[in-house]
């Protein structure tokens, strides 16, 4: 049996992209949730070369990529940005909000139910072998225009995570240097990835419109889409997995801090930032940001974070999720909310996830958030 080159090209992308993913999954340098995350983004995009690339050469080969799901796209966009998040924020973790953004994912299983219904319904005899034709046409009608959420999935999410590492920078100013490194490697990321989104639609358009479709398949086929997902694969997985072992050494200890404050700008920023808490509750706002923040007091984010950093000791977020803290607790002692769950009245107090706030919590107290709630009804 002759492979063509083009397909060769992908099946060798194929075996390169799961023994990359195999790597980064077993990998225990850097963070673990990163390499996994990536690794199931590396092996989804192998799978999906393997479906392009693997020749019809036998009825059994067809009726094995006809009712095995190898094209599975939604999760691409979820995959991208909780890798962003899990590298940058080590307290991320994905718990159940997290794992209904793959949810999504059934409308890749569409075409491959159709299939297996028409299978299962002709060996019963309740379907008509000779309809496989229908059945076909049915199926391929499914996968053109289920591509249009797919493209839209990954594109969204990739914007999402753009604004999320933005607003990570802008709370965060003054960054160590492994987030410094995660940063312009997570820009390279989503540079790559919206190259790819670009390439996917030129090649949608004419795809999704009838009288066009037939040409385009006929002339050019999957490659154009396929043959940038190898070079993909081997661009994420080998410099993922380079990246995720490459030591980084610690930023030095400062002698002294760079920026002097004045004490009356330290007492003035101080004082505007606990009547910010205390009066204005702005802790309550879910994506609060030190731009934000600077914004109401009408101070310049960097003076915020040196005066929090340089003359109280703690970091933005910690100083927010002090009063977040505060207020749970509150709430927790308050019979009115017997109602409610920890996890909503977390939600209301400005926590914006599950494993944040249980994190946050037995660090701040010393005991997790049920703990706690025995304690104080015992």
């Amino acid at each position: 049996m002759t492979i063509p080159p083009l397909n060769l090209i992908l099946l060798l992308g194929t075996a390169q992209g799961f023994i990359l993913a195999i790597l980064l999954w077993f990998n225990r340098k850097g963070n673990r949730l990163s390499n996994r995350l990536l690794a199931a983004l590396v092996g989804l995009l192998a799978l999906a070369s393997l479906a392009v690339g693997i020749p019809v050469a036998n009825w059994q080969i067809s009726l094995f990529i006809d009712l095995v799901p190898l094209i599975i796209t939604m999760p691409f966009g979820p995959l991208i940005y909780f890798y962003t998040r899990s590298l940058l924020d080590l307290e991320f973790r994905l718990g159940k909000r997290e794992r209904r953004h793959f949810w999504p994912v059934v409308i890749d299983l569409g075409a491959k139910l159709i299939a297996w219904v028409f299978v299962i319904g002709v060996l019963i005899g309740k379907f008509d072998p000779r309809d496989n034709q229908k059945v076909s046409y049915l199926i391929d009608e499914y996968n053109v225009y289920s591509d249009i959420p797919r493209w839209i999935s990954v594109t969204v999410y990739l914007l999402l995570t753009y604004r999320w590492l933005t607003r990570f920078q802008n709370a965060n100013p003054y960054l160590n240097e492994p987030q410094r490194v995660n940063l312009r490697w997570l820009r390279m990321f989503l540079k790559v990835f919206l190259g790819f989104q670009v390439i996917w639609f030129i090649h949608l358009v004419p795809y999704i419109i009838p009288a066009t479709r037939n040409g385009l398949l006929d002339a050019l086929g999957w490659y154009p889409i396929y043959i940038p997902i190898v070079v993909m694969i081997y661009w994420l997985g080998l410099w993922g997995y380079l990246h995720s072992r490459t030591p980084v050494l610690p930023e030095p200890v400062r002698k002294a801090s760079a920026t002097v404050l004045a004490d009356e700008l330290v007492r003035e920023t101080s004082g505007g930032l606990i009547r910010a808490m205390e009066t204005d509750r702005l802790y309550l706002d879910p994506e609060l940001s030190v731009e934000k923040v600077g914004r109401h007091l009408q101070v310049s984010p960097k003076t915020i974070s040196a005066v929090l950093n340089q003359h109280l000791g703690k970091s933005f977020n910690t100083f927010v999720n002090e009063y977040r803290l505060e207020e749970v607790k509150r709430r927790l002692n308050d019979p009115g909310n017997a109602n409610l769950t920890l996890t909503g009245i977390a939600f209301e107090c400005g926590f914006n996830s599950q494993a944040t706030f249980q994190r946050t919590f037995k660090q701040m107290t010393g005991v997790s958030p049920k703990e706690y709630l025995n304690r104080e009804t015992a």
